[in-house]
């Protein structure tokens, strides 16, 4: 297990699912922390959000907004091993956020580092 974490010391997921229906809460728990911890969000660069921008970003989000989202960015809790990619909220029968989605599965399949590409879909 120590060699594969060498290789590659994340497990990136890409979680999908309607407005409300919990993702935040399974992240919540498969990273085994509370409510009241607050994630940690990376841009596409790796560049961590501050509060501020992390309040503009999550606020970009919201209901009036759905699909237009950042798919990229990445989401994790201190001391996860894991990093979230988030769907925001895709509907059933958006061409346009299917489109998304395929194009962020295809590039981060094309990326050299193991610890860059998706490790699963949820």
């Amino acid at each position: 297990m120590n060699e594969v974490r060498e290789t590659c010391p994340v497990f990136r997921v890409l979680i999908i699912g309607r407005v409300n229906a919990g993702k935040t809460t399974i992240l919540q728990k498969v990273c085994n922390v509370s409510k009241d911890n607050k994630p940690i969000v990376y841009d596409a660069d790796g560049n961590k959000y501050s509060i501020n921008a992390l309040t503009r970003v999550l606020l970009s989000h919201c209901w009036r907004q759905r699909g237009r989202h950042d798919i990229t960015n990445q989401i994790t809790y201190p001391g996860s091993r894991f990093i979230f990619h988030d769907s925001r909220g895709i509907e059933a029968g958006s061409v346009d956020e299917f489109q998304i989605i395929h194009n962020f599965v295809r590039e981060r399949a094309s990326k050299q580092s193991l610890s860059e590409h998706l490790h699963a879909i949820w």
